[in-house]
């Protein structure tokens, strides 16, 4: 089992619901000054796709 590693504690800004599902957007530093499109982020143990940074 995989148990990753936390390099940051970011802030949910904010929840848009679209039609085919829900946008998260999260307030982070570090983890965010390397993302790209497509990299996964794990959220409470669920990975998620960015699709805009």
């Amino acid at each position: 089992m995989f148990t990753g590693l936390i390099e940051e504690i970011g802030q949910i800004e904010s929840l848009q619901k679209k039609s085919d599902g829900m946008l998260l957007y999260v307030k982070a530093k570090k983890i965010l000054e390397d993302a790209k499109l497509g990299d996964s982020i794990a959220v409470n143990g669920v990975c998620l796709t960015v699709v805009d940074i």
